[in-house]
């Protein structure tokens, strides 16, 4: 195994690539060739890595953006250091049914990515502390995301690198507001109301949903109300009745729905329905959801649709504001069987910091975790403002959706509720119901 002096040198010089490239103006340019930056690799006429051998696991496919771009960073990082990676495109089931099987059968595969929380893999992927320490490789970080990612393990160290952001809140068309008259994102849950009306005043229906996202914003309120710890213990609990505040926000969205902010189609909407022949056309000026929205609807809105975000407002009662959200993200991993972490780590930063992280986040409208990367994609740099002031980090749909097996039932009473065919206390009685069923 090479030294971590090797890791050291690797990344000084991958570090002088991104510098000189950011000098010369080239670093927000993808149309452009990379730098040669081959021969920055080479201590005494050998690479860094020569001879070392990885094999990765990737939970995208290969015809996928990130799959590209992943794979051109990977053949770099192969010409600069002479080590040789076993790139293999699993999917995001090949990851979450066959890798923890592969390495118990003492498969070979030393590094992977894919969705956030490992926890589950256990000692079969390794702390990268000192690794990220060895190469200052916080600096450069998204603080909440590492926390994020340490939270996931008992001993609070990291064992899995954050990448490709994500946050869920307000995506809204910038158009249809401003044909509204409406000139600045609501904060609260007045002016929330106030920009609703003002939509509906000018004919343009305020929100839809789809099945597939039917819980998060009743969750967010709920989390914004108790916070989202508390929220998972009432789901599992199956305390939908003994916890007040769910009365409250179900009068709360009892009183959106009888004022017609809803989309009459929300109670049918199976997804992508109300995302793609809604919101994405133009139909509706709200959706509650992440931010691969816009990467995801690319083809339907084309350039032309105006993206705005806003994190879900405060609420009265609330116990939190804006800096409390849904973020998370996808994450890369060590395993237990890698001979070379150090240039496993490597490879990792090479795809998580400067020009590749850029890359990505470019080519996917998604969101770069190199804080120095500070260029956003158009359709989400109204997200960069609550990302940067982010210091409390729900849980998906505020912890809502912690529970699956009542889930669907959720889903279900929630539909109901924004179309108008239930009560508030119609709906807590259901969800009381489902849980002890």
């Amino acid at each position: 195994m090479k030294n971590m002096k090797n890791l050291f040198s690797l990344l000084l010089a991958l570090t002088l690539t991104l510098t000189m490239t950011a000098c010369g103006g080239t670093a927000a340019k993808e149309s452009e060739p990379a730098q040669n930056t081959e021969s920055s690799a080479v201590q005494g006429g050998d690479k860094i890595y020569d001879g070392v051998k990885l094999v990765y696991w990737s939970n995208w496919e290969a015809t996928e953006t990130q799959g590209k771009i992943i794979t051109e960073a990977v053949d770099e990082f192969m010409a600069e250091t002479g080590a040789q990676v076993d790139l293999q495109f699993k999917g995001r089931t090949g990851i979450k049914e066959g890798l923890i099987p592969a390495l118990d059968a003492d498969q070979k595969v030393d590094l992977f990515d894919g969705a956030g929380n490992k926890s589950n893999f256990g000692d079969r992927i390794v702390s990268v502390e000192d690794l990220m320490a060895a190469a200052d490789y916080e600096k450069d970080g998204n603080a909440a995301m590492m926390a994020l990612c340490r939270s996931y393990y008992d001993d609070g160290k990291t064992r899995e690198v954050p990448y490709q952001m994500k946050g869920n809140g307000f995506l809204y068309n910038k158009a249809l507001f401003r044909q509204a008259g409406i000139d600045s994102v609501p904060t609260n849950w007045a002016e929330f109301d106030a920009v609703c009306q003002k939509l509906l005043d000018a004919g343009i229906t305020p929100m839809t949903t789809d099945d597939a996202y039917t819980p998060q914003a009743f969750g967010i309120h709920l989390a914004r109300m108790l916070g989202t710890d508390a929220v998972k213990t009432l789901v599992h609990d199956g305390l939908w009745a003994e916890t007040p505040e769910v009365l409250t926000v179900a009068k709360a969205y009892e009183a959106l729905a009888a004022k017609g902010y809803f989309s009459d189609l929300v109670a049918s909407n199976t997804f992508p329905t109300g995302q793609n022949t809604e919101f994405a056309t133009g139909m509706a000026a709200m959706y509650v959801c992440g931010t691969w929205l816009p990467n995801e609807v690319r083809n339907i809105t084309g350039d032309s649709f105006e993206w705005g975000f806003f994190n879900y407002p405060e609420v009265d009662g609330g116990i939190n504001g804006t800096e409390a959200m849904v973020i998370g993200c996808q994450s890369f991993a060590i395993t237990s069987k890698c001979d070379n972490p150090e240039a496993a780590f490597a490879l990792i930063a090479k795809i998580t910091r400067g020009e590749w992280d850029a890359k990505l986040a470019a080519g996917t409208l998604g969101l770069p975790i190199d804080k120095s990367n500070t260029e956003w994609p158009e359709q989400l740099a109204d997200a960069k403002p609550y990302f940067d002031g982010c210091t409390e980090i729900f849980a998906i749909s505020g912890g809502l959706e912690s529970n699956p097996n009542i889930t669907p039932a959720l889903k279900e009473n929630l539909a109901k509720l924004y179309a108008g065919l239930i009560t508030a206390e119609q709906f807590v009685a259901n969800m009381e119901a489902a849980s002890q069923a």
